[in-house]
């Protein structure tokens, strides 16, 4: 993996500023107030926001490993020599976790390149289309990057103007705002979105832009979040309106480089095979190092049995996800389901350039018929919808995983749950999932021995570094 050299935030931006498009330009003379001038610019002023959602600290590596190790889903390796890992493994999660800084300051970054978009984008002399469907991209991105922020940390400084170098001290550094006040500058973020960007693209460059399908999607699931039902379900029926997307017919489809961006992709995360530090490190993260056939599996993290006994008898996604031989080695189960065998051999594993499925339309169904057995109970709705995704899994095989029935309210609420972590095992969800439906302690516990998850354990610290560099923050209860 990739070194991240942690730097306080403000001194990120700062840079930035006076860094933009250096490599255009006469060097050093870089003029922040005059360079987004034509159409060109606003393009790769959006680009540099769409890119960081690749980096290290972001979709390639730290957001997801965060998700799944620190959930009832996987283990570190216990062999492994880092530290930062092992702390959300364990729950004995430090200040100074790099993992943790390096999703704050990734995160900020790109709402800075995000509010630049906003502010100057608007002044350039250009097509008026392009214009609103680029400033409607960089709304969304600014509310992805803010909604994972805030789930992950609590409250947090909500910044949307781009940061000058001119800003005193007392100006420059920004307190923390109420997680309330940063969810409605995210549904605005979205709203805004949905209202501005297309709802396909037809350029196959332009395929894994955001959409308004995407748009509403997010929405429905902030909604989710926030114990706003009525809203969710409603949001994430206007997206199944939409009719441009559905379900492949089998479940390892969505993982296979030849549908990149298909018709259950929501939005992504774009990565290239053969370009330097743009593979998908979460395609070797949970393979087996094996030397002579997977010598690039790094097998960062293992399943825990209580995933692996969660699934039902017959779930076609459980061998789609796991695999516990290859070849002539038998190993104990890892997760294959992201390695596309069609597209790379065993030993190319290290330059896969499938795509990181940031939403699939199966969680759109999912939101919709939680969200609605929430508000209204277990309605034929909320059944037809959990039940598409349960006969997917069932891969043709009419004895398994039969249609869900007659249950009550509570009992439908779990059923989601469930569906939600065997059709999304490794794709940065679950312990999202555990903190907004308060299982994280109980369920932590009873799939981890060595875990110990406190209440304070449903945000992460702030990192001691911006603590340090900016005196207005102040640190989440429980964490010194």
């Amino acid at each position: 993996m990739k070194a991240i050299y942690s730097i306080p935030l403000i001194l990120v931006l700062l840079i930035a500023v006076s860094c933009q498009k250096q490599l255009e330009l006469e060097p050093y003379k870089i003029y922040y107030d005059n360079y987004y001038q034509t159409e060109e610019d606003a393009n790769g002023a959006i680009n540099a926001v769409y890119s960081l959602l690749t980096y290290v600290n972001q979709y390639n590596s730290y957001l997801w490993l965060l998700q799944d190790v620190a959930s009832d889903d996987c283990i570190s390796r216990t062999t492994l020599n880092d530290p930062n890992i092992h702390q959300f493994n364990n729950y004995d999660i430090q200040t100074t976790n790099t993992y943790l800084e390096g999703i704050w300051q990734g995160s900020y970054f790109g709402i800075f390149r995000a509010n630049i978009v906003l502010e100057k984008v608007p002044d350039i002399e250009m097509d008026s289309a392009k214009k609103s469907q680029i400033l409607g991209e960089a709304h969304f991105l600014r509310g992805l990057f803010y909604f994972n922020l805030v789930r992950i940390y609590g409250d947090i400084p909500l910044i949307v103007k781009p940061i000058s170098p001119d800003l005193n001290d007392e100006e420059k550094y920004v307190s923390r705002t109420s997680s309330d006040e940063v969810y409605n500058q995210i549904i605005y973020d979205f709203t805004v979105a949905a209202e501005k960007c297309p709802q396909v693209y037809y350029s196959g460059g332009d395929k894994g832009r955001a959409t308004s399908g995407a748009s509403l999607a997010f929405l429905s699931k902030v909604y989710l979040t926030i114990g706003n039902w009525e809203k969710a379900y409603q949001e994430a029926n206007k997206v199944m309106e939409l009719g441009i997307y559905g379900l492949y017919d089998d479940y390892s489809s969505n993982f296979k480089d030849i549908n990149r961006n298909g018709k259950e992709s929501i939005f992504a995360a774009q990565f290239y095979s053969g370009v330097p530090s743009q593979q998908n490190q979460i395609v070797i993260s949970g393979l087996p190092n094996i030397p002579g056939t997977f010598s690039a599996g790094v097998e960062i993290m293992l399943p825990t049995e209580d995933l692996l006994q969660s699934f039902e008898e017959g779930d076609y996604r459980k061998e789609v996800t796991f695999f516990d031989q290859y070849w002539f080695d038998t190993f104990y189960p890892h997760v294959w389901k992201h390695w596309d065998q069609d597209t790379y051999a065993p030993d190319e594993t290290a330059q896969c350039g499938s795509n990181f499925a940031i939403m699939r339309y199966s969680e759109v169904l999912l939101i919709y018929a939680e969200a609605l057995n929430e508000f209204l109970g277990p309605s034929s709705e909320a059944y037809l919808a959990i039940n598409t995704v349960r006969q997917r899994a069932r891969n043709g095989n009419e004895n398994v995983l039969p249609d869900l029935d007659g249950l009550s309210k509570d009992e439908f609420r779990v059923a989601v749950l469930h569906e939600r972590r065997v059709e999304f095992v490794n794709e940065g969800i679950r312990w999202y999932d555990l903190v907004r439906t308060g299982n994280l302690i109980e369920f932590v516990n009873r799939a981890k021995n060595e875990a110990n998850p406190q209440e304070y354990n449903y945000v992460f610290p702030i990192p001691q570094r911006e603590m340090d560099a900016n005196s207005k923050l102040t640190q989440n209860q429980g964490y010194n």
